[in-house]
């Protein structure tokens, strides 16, 4: 009896394994153009992001020379700022060629498509958190005189910065949902019996 159970679950095994590789040597169409979507627009992401970052340190390293005070302080946390969005963009892009839309499964698809959408939202509360950060440094300054122009130019650079990323992250979030997530719907829907659900396998 054992060994014709080792012989059917031999066979399930290998039958399962063979189904799973068949779906990710060649995925439908759909689910190819969904995946490929979403690795277009996070390359997009990317690219606007570490372009941003560029322009921002290249005119906050010209402007640092030749200004002073407040406006200094402003050019250079924006040059602080701008090297960790640039570092960001560069990992962002370099994980993103290792991605290839035809070794993705519906799993994996929707799964990186809703963590997406999880992660521009949560950028979006760090964002609202940097703005609110910034007017807390540019309000001490009126109690801190001898830090005032520090404070108040490294505040209301970074309220500029978070200003610009919380719009950067909501449009992006958006434009993943309304686009993605019908997509998604009509992938899942296209499931046997109409239903389709995600189960995490790693």
């Amino acid at each position: 009896m054992k060994p014709l159970r080792k012989l059917l679950l031999t066979a399930g095994s290998v039958l399962l394994s063979s189904a799973a590789l068949a779906q990710r040597v060649a995925p439908s169409p759909e689910l190819r153009n969904f995946s490929e979507q979403r690795m277009r627009h996070q390359k997009i992401v990317g690219l606007a992001l570490g372009g941003f970052a560029l322009a921002n340190i290249a005119v906050g390293t010209v402007a640092v020379g030749h200004t002073s005070g407040e406006t200094n302080y402003f050019y250079k946390m924006n040059v602080y700022w701008n090297l960790v969005n640039f570092g960001i963009a560069g990992a962002g892009l370099l994980g993103s060629r290792k991605k290839n839309a035809d070794s993705e499964t519906l799993a994996d698809a929707v799964r990186q498509h809703e963590n997406m959408k999880q992660l521009l939202l949560v950028n979006a509360g760090l964002d609202v958190a940097y703005v609110l950060g910034g007017a807390y440094l540019s309000e001490r300054a009126n109690t801190h005189l001898n830090k005032a122009d520090q404070l108040r130019g490294y505040g209301k650079s970074i309220m500029a910065q978070g200003g610009f990323l919380l719009a950067f992250d909501l449009v992006n979030y958006f434009i993943f949902k309304n686009r993605g997530d019908r997509q998604e719907r009509l992938l899942l829907s296209a499931t046997p019996n109409g239903l389709g659900f995600v189960v995490p396998i790693r």
